[in-house]
């Protein structure tokens, strides 16, 4: 019992470091700055800076070292401090800290300002669990979609690409994962997004594109790497394959069309409820709603049906079910 209780704890306190949402609602996708362009030419500084530290310690080519990596799994150890969550990641907290335009919406401005110990401790008391909001590829985007990306999309590329695990059971640990501490329950925010899921299987695309050992796990035909060279014993960006982190961004990644759902019908409630407001108020009911578009989903969410196992990709990443209460014991 003793044992179960430090497990709790452990996972319950790790939830506000790991766990925000987004707010598609509150200020229109007009008023958000595109930052593509921006956001990509400070991946290509970071990473040069990366990849010249890498080659002051040895560069690529070589044995194992001592601690027996290839010089493979350096790079991406490299990387690390360039690609993650917030507070280990160079790239997200330059975004967060307003180096780049990104829009702040207040929570008790925000769609999720009814919200109450009753359906999301977190949420409801500390505004770090709203994701400021940027546009990237004509996408607006939470951060946090950033942070899934490349710090959960890390942990998908390493255990199905470098460990051999079937991918099926990856995205199932992913989707344990955000129902235990990354949202999905009434003692995080009580929000389990499935957005934050397709976030994290296409940031293991691009970790995989960054060598393109192997093909895209989609088809060959959405190969966009290696962005990264080994020559001559240096590791080099590769000029014929430029980084692009808005190929990896479409509308399952964003919330107002790969629907959340709620840990508590309170939650459920309160979401629909001011949604239904806004709707009202701006006479548009159908911009209010979740998805906004079935058929924009269906057409980005097409590309996942890919199988795997007994199922498919799309069905641990894409909600078609819209705004619902989540299940903890037959979601999937």
């Amino acid at each position: 019992m003793k044992l179960k209780a430090l497990f709790a704890a452990i996972i319950f306190s790790a939830a506000p470091a790991w766990s925000s949402e987004a707010d598609h609602y509150t200020v229109p996708d007009s008023e958000i700055t595109d930052i593509t362009e921006e956001l990509n030419a400070h991946a290509v500084r970071l990473t040069t800076g990366a990849l010249e530290r890498l080659n002051a310690a040895g560069g690529c080519g070589g044995a194992p070292d001592l601690f027996g990596r290839s010089d493979e799994e350096r790079l991406y150890d490299g990387l690390k401090g360039v690609f993650n969550i917030h507070g280990r990641s160079s790239l997200v907290d330059d975004v967060l800290d307003g180096r780049m335009a990104r829009t702040v919406i207040p929570l008790k401005d925000s769609v999720y300002r009814d919200w109450d110990i009753t359906s999301g401790i977190f949420l409801a008391r500390s505004q770090l669990t709203l994701a400021p909001n940027i546009k990237v590829g004509g996408l607006v985007i939470g951060v946090d979609k950033l942070e899934h990306m490349f710090g959960y999309g890390r942990r998908y590329f390493t255990r199905h690409y470098l460990k051999g695990m079937e991918m099926e059971k990856v995205l199932a640990l992913g989707a344990a994962a955000e129902k235990i501490y990354l949202g999905g329950n009434v003692m995080a925010t009580g929000v389990f997004s499935y957005s934050d899921l397709s976030a994290n299987f296409n940031g293991m695309r691009f970790w995989n594109h960054l060598l393109q050992k192997r093909d895209d796990i989609l088809g060959k035909e959405y190969n966009r790497g290696p962005y990264i060279v080994c020559d001559a014993g240096l590791w080099k960006l590769n000029p014929e394959k430029p980084m692009d982190l808005s190929v990896y961004l479409d509308r399952t990644v964003q919330e107002n069309y790969n629907c959340s759902k709620f840990a508590t019908e309170s939650g459920l409630a309160k979401f629909t409820s001011r949604l239904g407001e806004y709707g009202l108020r701006a006479g548009d009911p159908a911009a209010f709603s979740c998805p906004v578009s079935r058929a924009a989903l269906e057409r980005d969410a097409a590309k996942y049906e890919v199988p795997i196992g007994k199922t498919t990709i799309g069905h641990w990443t894409i909600n078609r079910d819209g705004s619902a209460t989540v299940s903890y014991t037959d979601e999937f």
